[in-house]
């Protein structure tokens, strides 16, 4: 009988904190793991952007464009 191996390999952690330069966490970005977006929520775990590999877009929770590079630590950085 033959053996199955399972490895899961994570080219980035599915989890981030950001800091303010206090060290104050102001919130964290996380991976979706289906869509391999990037979404960026507050302390209060409300959601305050997206950041679309595939399109290279960044939008804000409302869905407007942001701009086209990813700018999620930033948009947490000027929300809090």
């Amino acid at each position: 009988m033959g053996a199955v191996i399972l490895a899961q390999v994570q080219d980035q952690p599915a989890r981030e904190s950001i800091r303010d330069a206090r060290g104050m966490i102001v919130g964290v970005i996380e991976r979706q793991r289906l869509t391999g977006n990037l979404v960026a929520r507050d302390r209060n775990g409300t959601i305050i952007g997206v950041y679309e590999e595939r399109s290279r877009t960044t939008r804000d929770a409302h869905g407007r464009l942001v701009g086209t590079t990813n700018l999620l630590p930033a948009l947490l950085l000027w929300a809090r």
